[in-house]
This record gives structure tokens, sequence and C-alpha cells, in this order.
């Protein structure tokens, strides 16, 4: 015995698959937004120290200043990747 009847039921599920369905592009959309990640979230993210960083920075990942005075500081996710394959070697 239900509570619902089916075409109720058929009316949530297909519903709740619906809303499942727009939560999941959301989240697919939203990590392939933006190419590059900030220094603090890269050093949080990777759990590094700034000194690895340096070391990072000497064997070729370059860093993005997006103005003259900015204090944010931005890395290529992409060219971060390649440099720690490349290191993994």
């Amino acid at each position: 015995m239900s509570i619902l009847s089916f075409e109720a039921e058929q009316e949530l599920t297909q519903s709740v698959l619906n809303r499942v369905d727009k939560l999941v592009e959301a989240r697919v959309e939203q990590s392939r937004l933006f190419p590059y990640v900030q220094q603090a979230e890269l050093l949080k993210e990777l759990n590094i120290s700034t000194t690895y960083l340096a070391k990072l920075r000497a064997h070729g990942l370059k860093q993005v200043i997006l103005e003259d005075g900015d204090r944010t500081v931005w890395y290529k996710k992409s060219q971060l990747e390649s440099l720690m394959d490349s290191l993994a070697e």
C-alpha cells in the first residue's frame, strides 16, 4: 500500500531526478569555470609551504599578477599539473 498515487510518485521521482541533474551540471560547470587558482588557495589545497612554492617557481611555475601593485598572485592549474608531472618522472 502506498501513500502516494502511482502518478504522484512518478511525478515526485521525476522532479527529484531533474533537481539532481541540475545540481550535477552546476558542480561540473563550477569545477571548470576558471583555470587559475589564487596562491593562498593553492597553499591550502596542496598543504605546502611558501618555501616549497618558491622551489616550484624556481623549476618554472609562473606567477600571474593582473596589475601593478596587486597583491593577489594566481597560478595556472594546468601548468602546475604539468610541472608536478615532469618533476615526478
